[in-house]
């Protein structure tokens, strides 16, 4: 399994774009989604997103900084844009990152029935140039596009990206929190335990378990499916269990 690196760009000392959508707003809800998605394909997502700095040059050091923190597959930073045009566009600066930025400027806007801007390389961005692993900068829409707006849908265009990156169709769902559930497990042989998955499959490494009478109520912040099983992911993020073998509370 790969590894990535997801932030949202900007921040509310330091917003973004502003028009018919709030860009800090909509890349944190791709961010979020996106790495929801990543992380239940069996994928390490490593969450840079910068929250405190208090000026440009700051936020963007920060982002960098937490970044270079890890070795991964690809840096993704989430971005909407601006300046009265309409469509999708992914900025890079290697060789290795336009093989992605050409791959999810495709996907996403396909995906969300908006214009492709393409793969555009760009050596004037501070995050391609000092990011240490390939890196791409997804321009999702514009927020200044009534069409865009009409258009736009933050869990569609994170849902784009992560099969973009990976190469691999994404089957069920994975929400971002809007839907969530409470269960309690059922149906676990006496003596037997439920296994906590660190992904939405059988086959992925055990990161906790459940006693077959645990009494608690817990969470589900997103659903996968994976063959003839629904796995539900624990809102405390140690991660996925078969929904099989629980009921709602």
């Amino acid at each position: 399994m790969s590894k990535y690196n997801v932030h949202g760009g900007h921040n509310k000392i330091v917003p973004g774009a502003s028009g018919y959508l709030d860009e800090v707003t909509e890349d944190r809800k791709v961010k979020n989604q996106l790495i929801l998605y990543l992380r239940s394909m069996g994928h390490t997502v490593y969450d840079c997103t910068d929250d405190r700095g208090k000026t440009q040059s700051k936020n963007l050091a920060n982002i960098t900084a937490k970044c270079n923190q890890h070795d991964v597959t690809l840096d993704i930073s989430i971005h909407l844009n601006a300046g009265g045009g309409t469509g999708t566009e992914v900025l890079y600066v290697s060789s290795s990152g336009k093989t992605y930025a050409e791959k999810v400027s495709r996907a996403v806007s396909s995906a969300l029935g908006i214009t492709n801007r393409g793969a555009k390389k760009r050596t004037d961005l501070y995050v391609l140039n000092h990011t240490k692993s390939a890196a791409i900068l997804v321009e999702c829409c514009f927020v200044d596009s009534k069409i865009d707006k009409g258009k736009w849908n933050a869990e569609v265009c994170a849902k784009a990206i992560a099969e973009a990156v990976t190469g691999k169709k994404i089957q069920g769902t994975t929400t971002d929190g809007k839907n969530n559930f409470t269960i309690k497990v059922n149906g676990v042989k006496k003596g037997d335990v439920l296994n906590i998955r660190a992904s939405a499959s059988a086959s992925s490494k055990i990161t906790g378990t459940l006693a077959y009478n645990d009494p608690n109520t817990y969470t589900i912040t997103g659903t996968s499916v994976n063959g003839t099983d629904t796995w539900g992911r624990l809102k405390s993020g140690i991660g996925w269990i078969n929904l099989k073998y629980t009921k709602r509370a």
